[in-house]
């Protein structure tokens, strides 16, 4: 490394050393030379060309650091942070030089880290049961994962092949909902096997072009896990519903026959008639309630009078209601929806809350009609915020579990979803949305 020194100083007395020697000359001539007037000449254009030659030559490390930026900065473009520059002999040039060399390093240290980054995403993302394949404008594969290639049956790379002529070797159903970018389960039948399929189509921005991200899950094992895990709690519900009602039923039945046979006690026999009628009609109301949730129609929907529909529900359930919309009507089954908001609001006056403690609201934002019921009960637990919307779950000892699966039913018919959460202030909060579609474009 060269001895580092200041380019005015190393300016300065060079120059002032070249011109020092010409003076000297100068005067050397004046005394020794009968005609000094071509030597003087002769002195002055050799001692100016020194002066130059000097500067030249002082300036010549600064032309290489700039030399040195202009390749760096260069290298920038082509992401190459690879290029450091050494310290020149100029003080002047150090600071400019420390702060491109210090760039340099965040910027390999940066992309570094990215690297890392970017190679355990990509680990991640092979590694995923989930299927993912992304498009760009013209539906080109830009990207893929291995379950990727297994589902699409391709053992070679996927990138750059058109995602259009190979989804069409998909199964009937997901090709179709492949190419309508559905959202959704998708169920098929291979080999008489029942295949669920969960599929997510995002459209978005990447450098500054559109691209298309699909996303599939098969959900078979998960499905038949929750499928028997659900089978058998409702087994589970019904021998103890029965076992709760038949009992009683059988004990009464013997206890008649004794009666009956013996003579005595006859005016107890109504008694127990009676008990044993109850019985079976709470049993025949529970089969009841089980069947309907089996045979949910499908929604009859028409566009209803919001504020009529709103004034009923709140008449009918004697709750105190909020309403903030513009809209005049509401594209849905009115009986199903009132279904929903009925079954949601005596839910909430049965979590322990006051009467004055629930309130149903009604608001708009954008282009959707939020319902949301409200109490100051004592809330749900984070578990019990999880299974609440599964079918024969409940929280009461004499529920059934089909009030919320029910209604999340006839929400998801509509096109939206039942939302649970508890409120800071205490209580639970039940909301669903629905969109204020016209019935051209539901």
């Amino acid at each position: 490394m060269k001895k580092q020194t200041s380019l005015r100083k190393n300016l300065v007395s060079n120059v002032s050393l070249v011109m020092v020697i010409q003076l000297i000359l100068l005067f050397f001539v004046w005394l020794t030379m009968a005609d000094p007037g071509l030597w003087i000449s002769g002195v002055l254009i050799i001692g100016n060309a020194s002066i130059v030659l000097v500067i030249v030559r002082a300036l010549h490390p600064v032309n290489e650091v700039v030399q040195a930026l202009d390749i760096g900065v260069s290298s920038f473009n082509d992401k190459d942070f690879s290029i450091t520059i050494d310290k020149q002999q100029y003080t002047e040039f150090s600071a400019i030089i420390n702060t491109y060399n210090n760039l340099a390093k965040i910027m390999r240290d940066e992309r570094m880290a990215i690297y890392q980054r970017e190679l355990l995403l990509d680990t991640v993302i092979q590694s995923t049961p989930v299927a993912l394949i992304l498009t760009d404008n013209h539906d080109h594969i830009v990207y893929s994962n291995h379950a990727a290639k297994t589902l699409l049956n391709q053992k070679k790379s996927l990138e750059g092949m058109s995602f259009v002529d190979i989804y069409q070797h998909m199964p009937q159903a997901l090709m179709e909902a492949t190419a309508n970018k559905q959202d959704g389960l998708i169920t098929e039948k291979l080999n008489d096997e029942t295949i669920v399929y969960h599929l997510n189509y995002q459209a978005f921005t990447l450098n500054k072009q559109q691209h298309n991200l699909y996303l599939y899950k098969n959900l078979t094992s998960d499905m038949s896990r929750k499928e028997s895990e659900i089978w058998k709690q409702v087994i589970r519900l019904i021998s103890h519903e029965l076992n709760n009602s038949l009992a009683p039923i059988s004990s009464l039945t013997n206890s008649a026959k004794k009666i009956i046979v013996s003579g005595d006690k006859l005016h107890m026999l109504p008694d127990m008639l009676d008990t044993i009628s109850r019985r079976s009609a709470h049993l025949h109301q529970f089969i009841e309630q089980y069947t309907h949730f089996a045979r949910l129609p499908k929604p009859h929907k028409r566009q209803v009078e919001l504020r009529p529909f709103i004034q009923t529900i709140s008449q009918l359930c004697a709750v105190e209601t909020v309403t903030r919309f513009e809209a005049d009507t509401l594209f849905c089954d009115p009986a199903q929806i009132e279904q929903v908001l009925i079954n949601l609001i005596k839910n909430a006056k049965e979590s322990g809350s006051t009467l004055n403690g629930v309130l149903l609201e009604i608001y708009q934002s954008s282009q959707h009609l939020t319902f949301a019921v409200s109490d100051q009960g004592k809330g749900m637990t984070e578990q019990q915020l999880l299974q609440a919307l599964l079918p024969f779950y409940t929280t009461k000892s004499k529920g059934t579990g089909v009030g919320l699966a029910l209604c999340n039913e006839i929400v998801i018919a509509h096109g939206g979803k039942l939302k649970l959460e508890n409120q800071k202030q205490g209580g639970l909060k039940v909301a669903f949305s629905l969109a204020l579609a016209t019935k051209s474009q539901a």
